[in-house]
C-alpha cells in the first residue's frame, strides 16, 4: 500500500516543511489544497516542495477550472514535473469551498470533461486544434515547455463523474470513503465510462480518500477525526444517497440535517450526529493495530494508494504518529 497526504498550508514554509516530513516518513505523495483566501498558492509551494525534497510525488486536492483555465493547468503541471523531475501528479474537480465561498459555481460536468480531455491532450503531446479567426490561423497548438506527460487524477463521488474518470482519467482521488461495497459500486460506474472510452479498468488507479488519527486508544483517536470528518462526508451527499444502505439511510439523513456549512470547517455539526456508520466509512481511526488492519482489507480490495488528511488541530502529531506506527509497522 502506498500512502498519499493531503494538507492545507497557511505558509510555505509549512507546506515545505510538511512535504520533507512525509518524504522522511515514507508517504508517497503529498497533495496540496488550492483553496486561495485560505491557503498559500498550491503551485507556488508545490514547486519549491519539488526543489527540497527528492522522492515524495507532489499534487493538487484539488484544483479546478472555475478559476484557472485549463491550458493554464496543463503548461504548470508540466512546468512542476520538470522541477520535480517527474513527480507532479494533477488533481482535478469541478470546484467546491473555494468556489462556492466567492459566488462562483461548479464547472457543468459537460464543461469539465472537455477541459480534462484537453489537459491531458496538452501533456501526452497531441496538442489541441484551435478554430481560425481574424486573429490567427487555425491549427493544432502543442505545449511546447516543461516536462511531459503527467498524471491526471479527479475528483468523483457521483455516477457520472466516475464515468469520466473511466473515459478520460489515470486515476480517481475516490471521496466516497473507505468502505468496499461503495469501491465496488464506483469501479461499476468506471467501468461504464471505460468501455464507453475503449480502454480497461486495469488503466485507472483508484485511490480511495479520507480522515485518519492513530492513538494507542482507539477511542481516542476516533473522538479527535469525528468533527473534522464530517465536512468529507457531507461533501458526498450533498447530490444523493445512493450509496447509503437502507439501515443507514435515516442516520445520515438526520446528519445532512443538521450539518451547518457557513460554519468553520470543523464546528460545522455537533459530532453527537456523526454515526458510526459514517465514521467507519469516512476514516481510518484506531489503535496502529486496528489502522493496520484496516489497510490491509482495503488492499486485500486492490486499492494500492490512500489519500490521508490528519485532523487540522492535531495534524503534525498525526502525520508523525502515523508513520512511526502504521507506516513503519505496516
Amino acid at each position: 500500500m502506498q500512502f498519499c497526504l493531503h494538507s492545507s498550508a497557511r505558509t510555505v514554509q509549512e507546506a515545505v516543511s510538511r512535504a520533507e516530513r512525509a518524504e522522511a516518513l515514507g508517504f508517497e505523495a503529498i497533495f496540496f489544497a488550492d483553496s486561495q483566501m485560505n491557503n498559500v498558492d498550491p503551485y507556488q509551494a508545490l514547486a519549491l516542495c519539488g526543489v527540497n525534497t527528492k522522492r515524495i510525488r507532489l499534487g493538487t486536492a484539488v484544483t479546478n477550472m472555475v478559476y484557472r483555465d485549463p491550458t493554464i493547468t496543463a503548461s504548470s503541471f508540466a512546468t512542476l514535473n520538470e522541477i520535480s523531475q517527474g513527480r507532479a501528479i494533477i488533481g482535478l474537480g469541478t470546484g467546491d469551498g473555494p468556489v462556492y465561498s466567492l459566488g462562483r459555481t461548479a464547472t457543468q460536468l459537460v464543461v469539465f470533461e472537455k477541459g480534462l480531455r484537453l489537459i491531458r491532450d496538452l501533456l501526452h503531446d497531441r496538442g489541441i486544434d484551435i478554430l481560425a479567426s481574424h486573429e490567427r490561423a487555425g491549427g493544432n497548438v502543442r505545449l511546447r515547455a516543461g516536462k511531459r506527460p503527467v498524471p491526471l487524477y479527479i475528483s468523483a463521488e457521483g455516477p457520472k463523474t466516475l464515468r469520466i474518470v473511466g473515459r478520460v482519467c489515470d486515476g480517481v482521488i475516490l471521496g466516497t470513503g473507505f468502505d468496499k461495497q461503495v469501491t465496488d459500486w464506483a469501479r461499476r460506474q468506471i467501468a461504464v465510462g471505460v468501455q464507453e472510452g475503449g480502454r480497461t479498468l486495469q488503466e485507472i488507479d483508484l485511490m480511495p480518500a479520507g480522515m485518519i488519527a492513530v492513538h494507542e486508544d482507539g477511542n481516542i483517536a476516533r473522538q479527535s477525526v469525528r468533527a473534522r470528518m464530517a465536512n468529507r462526508a457531507h461533501h458526498n451527499f450533498r447530490f444523493t444517497m445512493e450509496t447509503v444502505p437502507e439501515g443507514e439511510a435515516a442516520g445520515v439523513q438526520r446528519f445532512m440535517n443538521h450539518f451547518d456549512i457557513s460554519k468553520p470547517i470543523e464546528e460545522r455539526i455537533d459530532p453527537e450526529w456523526i454515526t458510526d456508520y459514517l465514521l467507519e466509512r469516512f476514516t481510518i481511526a484506531g489503535t496502529p493495530a486496528e489502522c493496520i488492519a484496516k489497510i490491509k482489507r482495503l488492499e486485500a480490495d486492490g486499492i494500492k494508494r490512500i489519500l490521508l488528511t490528519p485532523p487540522n488541530a492535531i495534524y503534525d502529531q498525526v502525520l508523525e504518529s502515523w508513520g512511526k506506527q502504521v507506516i513503519e509497522k505496516y
